[in-house]
């Protein structure tokens, strides 16, 4: 099985075969999250206009997300998994969109499978690639506002790798790494310990969320 790294959104628009889409700081885990809390699906959005236009048409939907780490205007709350983790979504639909993990979601146009990874749920992705043993799995780390590498989400990716390789891997060492990092000091900065504690939990969730690409949304499948 081959294993390639492709950062940001243009690694996510050269993405092949098996894809998994790997946004840390928050995007991966707030779909985790809201999927663990019950909803049915999340929409996965790429432009704010189309956000508010599902939302119009779907009032019954939640609408959740960023840009620029703060909540727009209108939208029921942020891209929080530790929100998403404490509200009830059973039954819930949810659209999302962020600056980064749902962009690379909407530019993996030539992927043939789309799946959504942190470390929260590396187990079970592992798991499925495991099962499915493509040829070739693309991991794709998103970045910041998916255009500059982010240490959280190499470090995510290099993780997957080394498990799909049978290679050792300290993810306490990683971890240790990341609480200094400019990604988790931005989550400080705006008040969201909660989510940078959260985001840095280790297979506490057996849900790999997978890109319905007919229905445009991400569904559960539990393991």
């Amino acid at each position: 099985m081959e294993v390639q790294i492709k950062s940001c959104i243009e690694g996510a628009s050269q993405a092949r075969e098996l894809t998994v889409i790997i946004d840390v700081f928050r995007s991966s885990n707030t779909i985790i999250a809201s999927l663990a809390q019950g909803a049915d699906f999340v929409i996965p959005v790429g432009k704010l206009e189309e956000a508010y236009r599902l939302k119009k048409a779907h009032p019954d939907h939640l609408l959740i997300g960023e840009r620029k780490s703060q909540t727009p205007e209108g939208f029921d709350f942020g891209n929080s998994p530790s929100r998403a983790a404490s509200t009830d979504l059973k039954n819930k639909q949810v659209i999302l969109t962020t600056s980064a993990g749902t962009q690379g979601i909407v530019a993996a146009e030539e992927a043939d499978e789309i799946l959504i990874a942190s470390f929260a749920n590396a187990g079970s992705v592992l798991e499925y690639i495991r099962r499915k043993n493509p040829p070739l799995v693309t991991l794709a780390p998103m970045g910041f506002e998916s255009s500059e590498k982010a240490y959280e989400d190499e470090q995510c990716a290099l993780y997957l790798k080394e498990q799909i390789k049978g290679q050792p891997s300290d993810f306490e060492a990683m971890k240790k790494k990341i609480l200094n990092c400019k990604g988790a000091d931005r989550l400080r900065s705006i008040g969201r310990e909660d989510d940078l504690r959260y985001a840095l939990q280790l297979d506490v969730h057996h849900i790999v969320p997978r890109f319905n690409p007919e229905k445009q949304r991400l569904e559960p499948i539990h393991l």
